[in-house]
């Protein structure tokens, strides 16, 4: 037994799948199972259970797969430490964040974590609040940018800002002259969302049944441009963050506040069970320098 046999049977029991354990570690499926079959082998046990549609642990594989998460973690964690103290001050990072954000107020943020660190690469992908979560849980987002809070214990937040959502609609909508309206006044009005892997969709889905409806939907996008296209065109209304109604210019568009509000509350999450590398380390200490200058300016 190595550590190779421990952290193939580690991933398959994380993912419940050869396939896909053979995928995320570059080696073919039949070289995971034979290494997951070796381990068997050896400490005369079954691990897991092939015989469903997905693979399961097995009981005697439960008691292995705790102790062997420790293990190859412990392992990884060496090598990751031994590579950052010969790059100081280098590395990369992976960001996930979704499309529709304080897009000015971070891109700011990592302006000057560029200047202050240059040599550290940052890699930026563009998907829903649900999707980052996924990343940040198996391991190929560093970060992420979520637009709700979450409760998962799995998570170190930072809180990063809190802006409420307003409806946007033509201005010669019916409450287009109101400063203010209830949720339940856009019970007859047809919606343009977030996407399904939007944590906002499920808000606003949430409190539409709270209002009492259920929304038409005739789009879900994440493109805000394409959101206020279809509002100008008339075709729906749609919730945007203050910050970028403000922005808007096309005199077609007005923006109403809620009564009562719906807030993007973007946070910064990472996994607080994997290790963290140097350079995501310097990140995270920036921000939390950075938000602390913002709150005493």
């Amino acid at each position: 037994m190595d550590i190779k046999h421990l952290k193939y049977f580690v991933e398959v029991a994380r993912h419940k799948s050869f396939s896909k354990a053979a995928s995320l570690n570059f080696v073919s499926q039949s070289t995971i199972s034979k290494m997951v079959k070796d381990l068997e082998i050896e400490l005369g046990v079954g691990l897991l259970n092939r015989s469903s549609k997905y693979v399961e642990l097995t009981d005697e594989g439960e008691v292995l797969f705790l102790q062997a998460e420790k293990m190859v973690e412990l392992f990884d964690n060496i090598a990751h430490e031994f590579q950052s103290s010969l790059n100081f001050e280098q590395g990369k990072i992976s960001i996930g964040l979704p499309p529709i954000t304080g897009a000015t107020e971070f891109a700011q943020l990592l302006g000057q974590f560029r200047r202050a660190y240059p040599r550290i690469e940052i890699s930026l992908f563009e998907v829903g609040s649900k999707k980052v979560e996924v990343g940040i849980q198996d391991g190929s987002l560093d970060v992420g940018i979520v637009c709700s809070p979450t409760k998962n214990e799995l998570y170190e937040t930072i809180p990063f800002s809190k802006d409420p959502l307003q409806v946007i609609m033509r201005q010669d909508h019916r409450f287009s002259k109101k400063s203010a309206i209830d949720f339940e006044d856009l019970a007859a009005d047809s919606f343009v969302l977030y996407r399904h892997d939007f944590s906002l969709y499920d808000e606003i889905m949430n409190r539409c049944k709270l209002a009492g409806f259920t929304p038409h939907i005739i789009l879900e996008t994440s493109q805000r441009e394409l959101m206020t296209q279809i509002v100008a065109a008339n075709l729906g209304i749609a919730l945007l963050p203050s910050k970028i109604c403000s922005d808007l210019h096309d005199p077609n568009i007005v923006s109403i506040a809620l009564n009562q509000p719906i807030f993007l509350q973007m946070s910064i999450i990472w996994n607080r069970r994997r290790y963290l590398s140097h350079a995501t380390r310097l990140w995270v200490n920036f921000v939390q320098e950075y938000l602390l200058l913002l709150q005493k300016s």
